[in-house]
C-alpha cells in the first residue's frame, strides 16, 4: 500500500512543477503590466502649472520684491511701547530704513494710560528719520470712548506723538465730536499722561448718555 501511495504523488509531481515554473514567469511579467498602466493612465504634470495657478504671482513679486504680515516694533523715550503691523511692506530703492507699507495698524500702549490703535489703508515708515505717515482713510482710537477718523495721520517713531493736520470727526464721551485738526501726544512730567488736543474749530454735539 505504502508504494501504491508512492507512485500517485509522482504522477502529479510534473505537473506541480510546471505550473510553478509557469507562475514565476507569468506573474512577474503580469506586475510589469500593471505598472506601465499606471503610468500610461496618469495625467502628464505640467511644471508652468505652478506658476500659473500659484497665489502669489512669482514673476511680479521677482519685480516687485516686498515683505508680507511685516512687524516694526520698539519702546518710545517716553516709555509706550510702540507696535506696526502692516499687510506687505516694500522696502524704497533710495532709502533702504524706508518702507511703503499696506493694511497699516499702529498699537501704541503706554504704561500708565489707555492703549492708542490707529488703522490706515497705505502708509510710510521711514525708520532712519523716525517718522511714519498714515493716509486715507485712518481711524483713531484713543482713550476711553473717543473714535475719530480722518483723511490723513504722522507721527514719530521715538516718542508719543500722532498728528492729524486735516478735519477730523467721530464720537467723544459726551457725543459727536468734529475738529479741523488733532494732536496726540505725551504730558510732560509729572503727570506723564497721553492728551488728546482739537484745534482748528472745534464742535461738539453733547448727546446724553441713555
Amino acid at each position: 500500500m505504502t508504494s501504491q501511495a508512492s507512485v500517485a504523488v509522482n504522477r502529479y509531481a510534473p505537473g506541480h512543477s510546471r505550473l510553478v515554473a509557469f507562475l514565476k514567469v507569468a506573474l512577474p511579467l503580469a506586475a510589469l503590466a500593471l505598472l506601465s498602466s499606471v503610468f500610461l493612465l496618469a495625467s502628464p504634470v505640467d511644471p508652468e502649472d505652478a506658476i500659473r495657478t500659484a497665489e502669489i504671482d512669482v514673476e511680479e513679486r521677482a519685480r516687485d520684491p516686498r515683505l508680507t504680515s511685516a512687524r516694526f516694533a520698539g519702546v518710545t523715550r517716553d516709555g509706550s511701547a510702540l507696535r506696526i503691523e502692516t499687510q506687505t511692506a516694500r522696502s524704497d530703492p533710495q532709502a533702504v530704513l524706508r518702507f511703503q507699507v499696506t493694511g497699516l495698524e499702529l498699537h501704541l500702549d503706554p504704561p500708565d494710560s489707555n492703549p492708542v490703535l490707529a488703522r490706515a489703508d497705505n502708509g510710510v515708515i521711514d525708520r532712519g528719520a523716525g517718522w511714519f505717515w498714515m493716509s486715507g482713510p485712518v481711524s483713531l482710537q484713543a482713550a476711553s470712548g473717543y473714535r475719530l477718523e480722518g483723511s490723513h495721520a504722522e507721527g514719530a517713531l521715538d516718542r508719543t506723538l500722532i498728528v492729524m493736520d486735516e478735519p477730523v470727526s467721530g464720537t467723544a464721551p459726551a457725543g459727536r465730536i468734529e475738529a479741523g485738526n488733532l494732536r496726540l501726544e505725551r504730558t510732560p512730567s509729572p503727570e506723564s499722561r497721553n492728551r488728546l488736543v482739537f484745534g482748528g474749530g472745534v464742535r461738539l454735539i453733547y448727546q446724553p448718555q441713555s
